[in-house]
């Protein structure tokens, strides 16, 4: 899955006012974020063309989110980014790049972005894309409050949770900690996917159908045969018959469309909870 075909939010769903930071050395672009990110009812707290006082600005001016150039003058967006997750792991990072390296969103997203954009940007693909990371982060922190009021200690099941976007695996991990499921890995591709399910042995995993190295048929067909038990269920926009049909004969246990909402999330979940 592309983060250029990331499903849209619920229509029905309240736009989320974030705190956002950008940081990018183009000032045609800083210009252009800010101007969406205000139409989108965010508010722009502050614009950096450097990383130099990034981790001071974060410290006053308290953002929800930070816009990361990857390419900044003297400093390497992954090292910052690595600064912000160690130091402010509350704060959600959009990394955005207009290099064609294709280990460069691998890299970003096993260092702790949240979100992932590539230049040249498209408006519809901003918006959408701080919209699923400030909904994730709600979600996130809903979770957060509850497991720490909570006085349930054991969960009534485990996941893995399978997609090359870490929005959408924020998003399912926050959704799924509701209802008392614990997610034990997450995977950006369907070869890690088939390890850590070999590693973890969950009672579920979310796959998306659309993954590098393995996409996610291939990879249901290695844990079928590593974890004949774990139930299977296929997140995806495909929503062709013959796509369905592949995944029932390799033993799919589940299938969500994207765009999904929550309860449609839950209630498969629920479904294969309770066949365990």
């Amino acid at each position: 899955m592309r983060i250029d075909c990331c499903p849209l939010l619920p229509r029905h769903m309240a736009k989320i006012n974030s705190r956002i930071l950008i940081v990018d050395d183009s000032l045609s672009v800083r210009s252009m974020l800010r101007t969406l990110l205000a139409g989108e009812g965010h508010t722009v707290v502050g614009e950096l063309a450097s990383g130099a006082q990034l981790m001071q600005s974060i410290d006053k001016l308290h953002p929800q989110i930070v816009c990361l150039d990857y390419n900044l003058p003297g400093v390497n967006g992954i090292d910052l980014l690595h600064q912000i997750s160690e130091k402010h792991p509350a704060v959600a990072v959009v990394m955005i790049t207009g290099s064609a390296d294709a280990h460069v969103e691998s890299n970003a997203v096993e260092a702790g972005a949240a979100g992932f954009l590539r230049k040249p940007l498209s408006m519809d693909d901003i918006a959408r894309e701080i919209a699923q990371v400030a909904h994730a982060q709600v979600l996130l922190d809903k979770a957060t409050r509850a497991s720490a009021t909570s006085e349930v200690s054991r969960p009534r099941c485990t996941a893995v949770v399978a997609d090359d976007s870490v929005t959408i695996r924020r998003l399912l991990t926050a959704i799924l900690a509701e209802i008392e499921v614990k997610v034990v890995g997450e995977a950006w591709d369907g070869r890690q996917a088939v390890e850590l399910v070999a590693q973890q042995r969950p009672d579920i995993v979310c796959l998306d159908f659309e993954m590098p190295n393995m996409n996610g048929l291939e990879a249901m067909r290695e844990i079928r045969q590593i974890a004949p038990a774990t139930k299977i269920l296929m997140i995806s926009g495909r929503s062709s018959r013959e796509t369905i049909m592949q995944g029932i004969k390799s033993g799919l246990n589940g299938y969500i469309l994207k765009p999904f909402q929550p309860d449609r999330v839950v209630g498969a979940v629920l479904k294969c909870w309770s066949e365990l």
